[in-house]
């Protein structure tokens, strides 16, 4: 069976928070609604992220918070892809981990921004627009035959290490800041790391 590592993208790889609190900004303005702090970001946002969406805006569909997250994300500039992102990733490759991503971001955001940062090519997939991730990764575990005792999901808040921890794989949680740390620890990841270079003494 296939060892491999599960990527969250955004806020796991590359830095997208001030481009998400700007997106919020612009939706919240569309409704009339006064924008909410980047504090409140912080402490609301969760997965799946219509649980975020509808705290704040309850009447707001999944259809329209995708049409209109589409419209503005491209207003906002662009995410930066950490330090240490790449070179993981090659180290990861060189030892014949198959590597996927699974993200909630629009296929016009997330594909540019990885073959921007060279990385395309040693993923083996790539799946955007996510809502549930349980799903995804039951469905990349019978796709590839991975092995759930060798696969680790990575990612940066509970919404995601919940969902993932309930599909048998182990999870590493990242923190990036961006979601208070006495939220994360509530999902009790397997392993808590502050820089992603440390994935290598887990794995």
């Amino acid at each position: 069976m296939n060892k491999s590592c599960i990527f969250d993208r955004s806020w796991t790889l590359n830095d997208n928070f001030h481009r998400f609190c700007q997106t919020c900004d612009l939706i919240f303005k569309e409704f009339n609604k006064e924008p909410i702090s980047q504090e409140e970001i912080r402490m609301t946002f969760t997965l799946p992220y219509m649980k975020f969406w509808n705290t704040h805006l309850p009447d707001l569909s999944k259809e329209k918070q995708d049409e209109l997250y589409k419209k503005f994300i491209h207003q906002v500039g662009e995410a930066e892809v950490y330090k240490g992102v790449f070179d993981m990733m090659i180290w990861l490759y060189e030892r014949e981990r198959k590597l996927f991503v699974v993200s909630s971001d629009n296929f016009s955001t997330l594909l540019p921004e990885i073959e921007k940062a060279w990385l395309s090519s040693i993923f083996t997939k790539i799946i955007w627009e996510v809502h549930e991730k349980k799903d995804s990764i039951i469905s990349l575990i019978k796709e590839f035959n991975l092995d759930v005792k060798n696969t680790f999901y990575v990612g940066d808040t509970s919404g995601d290490i919940e969902a993932w921890k309930s599909a048998w794989v182990k999870t590493i949680w990242i923190w990036r800041w961006y979601q208070h740390k006495d939220i994360l620890s509530t999902s009790s990841p397997d392993f808590l790391i502050d820089d992603i270079v440390e994935i290598k003494n887990i794995i």
